[in-house]
C-alpha cells in the first residue's frame, strides 16, 4: 500500500488495470444520446447487452474523449478507470460497470445510467410539490367539483375535469426538459408528478453521507461534491458521481474563474481557496453546502453575492448563509458545523450518517 500523502490518482495512475475483470466487447455497446460534454469529455447513454453477465440489455452512461483530445487527457481517463476499479461497489455512487481499453477504438469508461438526471434540476422541478409530511399529501389532490346548480354564469367551476396528473405537470420540468435530458413523455410511473416530502429530502442528504462515509474510507477526496453532481436513480435512491472533463466549467456559471484556472467556489472550503489544500474535510464542508442546496429545493448557494476577492475574505472572516427556506434547526446545524472554520472540528462522514439517520 503506498503511503495516504501520495493523492489517490498518482496512486492510481501507478496501478495495473485488470481487463480479465473490467474489458467490455465494444461491439456490445449501442451509444445514444449526449448526456453531458465538456471541453475534453463526454458521457453518452447507451445500451450494453450483457455487461455484468447479465442476458439482457441494460441502459448505461459511457464517458469518453473528445476527439482531438490529448495523450494527458487520455492518461486522466486511465486513471479515472483505475480510480473506480480500486474504489469498489457501494450502492450511493456511481459505479463502475466496465470498459473498452483495447485498440482499434476509443476508450470508454461505462458506469452505472440515473434515470432520473443530476439532484439540483430534479429538486427545483418540484417546488410546487413539496408537502412536510407524507399525509400532508393526500389533502393536496385537487378534487373534481361537480357542477352547482346555482353556479353563476361564466364562472368555470374550479378544476372541473382537469386531473390530478394534469395540474402536476406544472412543475417546472417543461423548460428544464432539456438541461437535464429527461423524457418526460417515456415516463410511465408518473416520477415527476409525485409530491415530494420533507423525508425524501432527509433522506437524499443521509445517502450522499453514507456513500461519502465510503469514499472517504477508500481514501478519496472527491473535491467537486454538490448537487450537479449527485444524480438520482430508481427508488429515490442518490449517487454520488463526477462529470470531470465531461462537464463544461467554461460555460457553467458554478465554476468561478481563479488564475488560469476555474473553481466551484460556493463549494469550497477556505483552507482549499487560499491554500488549495483539499481533504475529507474540505468535502466535509462542500456537503454542508449540498444540503444547503437540498434544503432550498436546488437554490444557488450565497443568493444575490458577488464571487470575488471580497466573498473570499468574507467567508475566511466567518460569513455563512443563513438556513434555507425548507431545513428545521437541527438541519441547520448540521450545515454550520460542516462550516467550522478549523477543519479538525468538522464532524466525519460518519457523524453525518448517524446524525441523519437518527432524524429519519
Amino acid at each position: 500500500s503506498m503511503p495516504d500523502e501520495v493523492p489517490l490518482d498518482e496512486q492510481c495512475e501507478r496501478l495495473p488495470y485488470d481487463a480479465s475483470k473490467w474489458e467490455f466487447a465494444r461491439e456490445r455497446l449501442k451509444l445514444g444520446k449526449s448526456l453531458g460534454r465538456g471541453a475534453f469529455g463526454k458521457v453518452v447513454q447507451a445500451s450494453a447487452f450483457g455487461i455484468k453477465k447479465s442476458p439482457t440489455c441494460r441502459t448505461v452512461a459511457v464517458k469518453m474523449l473528445k476527439e482531438g483530445a490529448t495523450a494527458s487527457e487520455y492518461k486522466a481517463l486511465m486513471t479515472e478507470l483505475k480510480i473506480l476499479t480500486h474504489i469498489g461497489h457501494h450502492l450511493n455512487v456511481v459505479n463502475l460497470l466496465g470498459a473498452c481499453t483495447k485498440q482499434g477504438g476509443p476508450l470508454m469508461v461505462i458506469v452505472e445510467y440515473c434515470k432520473y438526471g443530476n439532484l439540483s434540476n430534479y429538486l427545483k422541478s418540484k417546488r410546487d410539490l413539496f408537502f412536510l409530511n407524507k399525509d400532508a399529501a393526500l389533502h393536496m389532490e385537487p378534487k373534481k367539483e361537480k357542477m352547482e346548480p346555482g353556479l353563476e354564469q361564466g364562472k368555470k367551476p374550479r378544476l372541473d375535469s382537469v386531473t390530478s396528473s394534469e395540474s402536476f405537470a406544472s412543475s417546472g420540468f417543461q423548460e428544464d426538459k432539456s438541461l437535464s435530458d429527461v423524457e418526460e413523455e417515456e415516463d410511465s410511473d408518473g416520477f415527476y408528478k409525485e409530491p415530494i416530502t420533507m423525508e425524501d429530502l432527509i433522506s437524499y442528504s443521509f445517502q450522499v453521507a453514507r456513500g461519502m462515509e465510503f469514499l472517504s474510507s477508500r481514501k478519496c477526496i472527491h473535491r467537486d461534491l454538490a448537487a450537479r453532481n449527485i444524480l438520482l436513480s430508481e427508488n429515490n435512491v442518490v449517487k454520488i458521481c463526477d462529470f470531470g472533463l465531461a462537464r463544461d466549467i467554461y460555460k457553467n456559471p458554478d465554476y468561478v474563474r481563479k488564475g488560469d484556472t476555474r473553481l466551484p467556489l460556493k463549494w469550497m472550503a477556505p483552507e482549499s481557496i487560499f491554500d488549495k489544500i483539499y481533504s475529507t474535510k474540505s468535502d466535509v464542508w462542500s456537503y454542508g453546502v449540498l444540503l444547503w442546496e437540498i434544503f432550498s429545493l436546488g437554490g444557488s448557494p450565497y443568493p444575490g453575492v458577488q464571487m470575488d476577492e471580497d466573498f473570499c475574505s468574507r467567508l475566511r472572516e466567518g460569513m455563512r448563509m443563513r438556513a434555507p427556506e425548507y431545513s428545521t434547526p437541527e438541519i441547520y446545524q448540521i450545515m454550520l458545523d460542516c462550516w467550522h472554520r478549523d477543519p479538525k472540528e468538522r464532524p466525519r462522514f460518519a457523524e453525518l450518517v448517524e446524525k441523519l439517520g437518527d432524524l429519519l
